[in-house]
């Protein structure tokens, strides 16, 4: 295309759509058709609650031992803090990531899943 640096023309180039401690991330690749969004896509599943309704609706030490029991190793400064970052406070990023490959943004190369987190 005219005008677009020949490097932003490259496709196969890494995305990293990160979702929540809970739910893991996704690495993508960059697509031809990527063009129409000036190669940016998501940088994450975003959130669906703030900090302090999450703080308010989960609580930090039974979601530890619910992620432990399912294999997830957890370490963290405040159970308070762990409660912010609850998977259920995020989208789910298996539609988020749906949603950038039907937008032509970006294709879908491997899940990745959480086998641990440090929350400082």
């Amino acid at each position: 295309m005219e005008g677009i640096p020949e490097a932003y023309m490259q496709t196969g180039q890494p995305v990293i759509i990160g979702g929540s401690m809970e739910s893991g991330s996704y690495l993508l690749a960059g697509v031809e058709t990527g063009y129409a969004a000036f190669y940016s896509t998501a940088h994450g599943s975003g959130r669906t609650m703030s900090r302090a309704q999450a703080k308010k609706k989960f609580r930090g030490r039974e979601l530890q031992q619910q992620m432990e029991a399912r294999g997830i190793y957890v370490r963290t400064a405040s159970y308070a803090g762990l409660a912010e970052e609850a998977g259920a406070a995020y989208k789910n990023i298996d539609d988020v990531v749906d949603a950038a490959e039907r937008a032509g943004l970006s294709r879908r190369v491997v899940r990745l899943v959480p086998i641990g987190n440090v929350k400082g």
